[in-house]
């Protein structure tokens, strides 16, 4: 029997470990293949920005163009026209083919001012001669560590021609891993504004039956003829740093400000509540979130898990209230959504509450594989929570990025303990790269299905990698990170039996001393009209500070 069982095990373990390898394979394409490059650019911003400072050197740059190139010339003086007439004139202009040209950047010093030099010379663009077809037999497949750049996105035909409109062209640009320069078809794109039919306090109420709340479906894909025509193709890699372009941008591709701008009926919506009262009497605030660019050593992205059916309401709002904050931000849902951005990665298992800890697995696999390098910090939560960047980010500072540094709302319940996920924890760049590479240590569970993502997540930082969480409490012991929203951690008085038995150790502060006046995010905020107001009453509004 003892025999038997071993022998079973040691099966277990090499299926496992098959699954995991071809998934890792599968995953660190999504689904595709990467291309090899033929220069000598590296992923990492070192090498790369040696490269560009090189004036001698014959290093050429692979620049990816994702729409119909014949069209393209003929198209390019109708862009100033609205996009549907474009688009309508030209419907091939996005044919889903790829194709290359190439740029010597000896005179450029950093990807940015070669955006700006390719935004301001589109004979790059228009001159058909310059470009070839990708051919397919160019594509080859590489392990996790390879630093060639990932395959490009496939927008379909029917994209829109918005994000070429956009005020700020040079930000329809971005950089796989900083080698290829991408052109992102949905830069800019924002549902059309309508003016609200109800109030703010109207809106509110859940299953209200307003039209123009922000939060309808009607609204977030009246642009979109069927689900299907904004699948964005299995082998997309999502720009993560458009939300944050088009903050520093200031618009939308029609012109339209951009975040929408939030108005001050917001700072009356919850009334004498003690939700108000807290952010009040402690007081919590956050500094404006800065239109530029987050320094190296302090670049956040911001992990979101969801599922499709909050596209509209619950992610809808985060993109635009504090997503714009993070460096860079994506969506984990069940649905690749371009718009978002979102995108569905595969797992072990079924798509399921009880199999979080399999989402977050993969999560962690597809950002080490394509954005690790970009930056310093990883925040990871679900489409309940609302956070402050800028307070996160002024907190992060204080750490070393390239240490192994695992932030969050800690818990305690056995030996190991915790950062709980209802409050988002933050880790640092090797503290993620260890999560990816002890993926299939049975230290790491694995195969484990179950819905204790963060429980298993502490684990196996702690087991694999002697990585732990940090008190992260202010010098008065009140609370950066909240695992509840604001009126119950302004009332609770201890009557929570397993809250207090994970807080056992360090003790639980309530009333005004519950949270710092550097208050990192708030948890449980399950309508957008509530999200909305805590953002804009912690940012914006005029208030009495008790």
């Amino acid at each position: 029997m003892v025999r038997k069982g071993l022998f079973g095990y040691l099966g277990l373990c090499c299926l496992v470990g098959l699954y995991f390898f071809g998934n890792s394979r599968k995953l660190n394409g999504y689904g595709a293949s990467k291309r090899e490059t033929s220069h000598d650019i590296s992923a990492s911003d070192s090498k790369l920005e040696s490269t560009l400072h090189d004036n001698s050197s014959q290093h050429k740059v692979n620049i990816r163009v994702l729409y119909n190139v014949s069209e393209y010339t003929n198209a390019s003086s109708s862009l100033s026209s609205s996009a549907s007439s474009a688009n309508a004139a030209y419907p091939n202009l996005f044919d889903g083919k790829e194709y290359t040209t190439t740029l010597n950047p000896a005179d450029h010093t950093n990807t940015s001012s070669m955006a700006s030099y390719l935004a301001n010379n589109q004979s790059l663009l228009e001159n058909r001669e310059d470009f070839t077809e990708t051919n397919s037999s160019e594509y080859t497949t590489t392990t996790a560590s390879s630093s060639s750049s990932s395959s490009s996105p496939s927008p379909p035909h029917h994209a829109s021609t918005r994000s070429i409109q956009s005020n700020n062209s040079a930000n329809n640009i971005y950089y796989l891993n900083g080698t290829y320069a991408v052109v992102n078809p949905w830069y800019g794109w924002q549902p059309e504004p309508h003016a609200m039919d109800c109030s703010w306090e109207e809106c509110k109420v859940n299953d209200h039956t307003c039209k123009y709340c922000r939060d309808s479906w009607e609204e977030f894909y009246a642009d979109v003829p069927n689900i299907s025509s904004i699948d964005p193709g299995k082998d997309w890699i999502p720009d993560v740093t458009m939300l944050r372009r088009m903050y520093l941008d200031g618009y939308d591709a029609n012109g339209n400000p951009w975040p929408p701008p939030l108005d001050d009926e917001l700072c009356q919506l919850m009334g004498n509540t003690s939700s108000k009262e807290l952010l009040d009497v402690v007081p919590i605030t956050a500094p404006p979130m800065p239109r530029r660019s987050e320094p190296e050593g302090n670049r956040v992205l911001c992990m979101i898990y969801t599922m499709e059916k909050k596209h509209h309401t619950a992610i809808r709002v985060m993109r635009e209230t504090w997503a714009p904050g993070c460096d860079g931000f994506l969506a984990f849902s069940t649905k690749s959504d371009p718009r978002i951005p979102a995108i569905s990665v595969n797992h072990m298992g079924r798509e399921k509450y009880g199999n979080m800890w399999q989402k977050v697995i993969s999560m962690n696999m597809f950002v080490g594989q394509h954005y690790i390098s970009q930056f310093d910090w990883f925040y990871i939560g679900g489409d309940d929570l609302v956070a402050f960047p800028q307070n996160l980010k002024n907190y992060l500072a204080r750490f070393n990025s390239s240490e192994a540094h695992y932030i969050g709302r800690r818990f305690k319940f056995d030996e190991v303990g915790f950062n709980t996920g209802g409050a988002g924890y933050a880790l640092s760049r090797p503290s993620l790269q260890c999560l990816v590479d002890h993926r299939i240590d049975s230290r790491c569970m694995p195969w484990k299905a179950s819905a204790q993502e963060d429980v298993l997540t502490g684990r196996c930082l702690k087991h694999a990698c002697n990585i732990t969480y940090t008190d992260t409490r202010d010098e008065q012991l009140r609370e950066r990170f909240h695992h509840f929203g604001p009126q119950l951690l302004y009332i609770y008085k201890g009557k929570i039996p397993w809250y207090r038995k994970y807080n056992k150790e360090w003790g639980v502060l309530s009333g005004k001393d519950c949270c710092s006046p550097e208050t990192i995010n708030f948890h449980y905020i399950k309508n957008p009209a509530t999200v909305r107001f805590l953002h804009h009453y912690v940012h914006n509004c005029n208030r009495t500070i008790q």
